[in-house]
């Protein structure tokens, strides 16, 4: 499950990091840990990402992202703290989920075409423009 913490890393004394991009996150890990917890029940494990020392993958930009950050568009969903990258190193998170759509749907959570994401899983709370629960960036 991740936390706040976690989600923010060291972007916390970002000037980017206002109230409302933290109320976002708030909802958003709602969501993700109530997912989370719905798939560990199903047998899906959630691998500890060796360089977070958390389930958000990549090293630096998994979780909330600056809107100075390279990667990703402005306010995007990581930048407006509506989205987290979850390491998900054998796809089996994205298999499942692929499976289970209408779980996403339950939940809130928009996903990445796992095509898109080989070694983690996009999920948001921002529905993209088609309101496809799983969408190609």
């Amino acid at each position: 499950m991740s936390t706040i913490r976690e989600y923010v890393g060291s972007h916390r004394v970002s000037a980017d990091w206002t109230p409302e991009r933290k109320a976002n996150a708030v909802r958003l890990l709602a969501a993700e840990n109530a997912l989370q917890k719905r798939m560990e029940y199903d047998g899906v494990t959630f691998h500890v990402n060796p360089r977070t020392k958390s389930t958000i993958s990549g090293t630096f930009f998994g979780g909330f992202r600056p809107q100075d950050c390279p990667i990703g568009a402005s306010r995007s969903a990581h930048k407006e703290a509506f989205a987290i990258d979850k390491y998900d190193p054998y796809d089996e998170i994205d298999d499942w989920l692929l499976d289970h759509e209408d779980v996403l749907e339950e939940f809130g959570i928009y996903i990445e075409h796992p095509s898109a994401t080989h070694g983690w899983s996009h999920w948001s709370i921002k529905a993209p423009a088609s309101g496809h629960h799983v969408f190609y960036p």
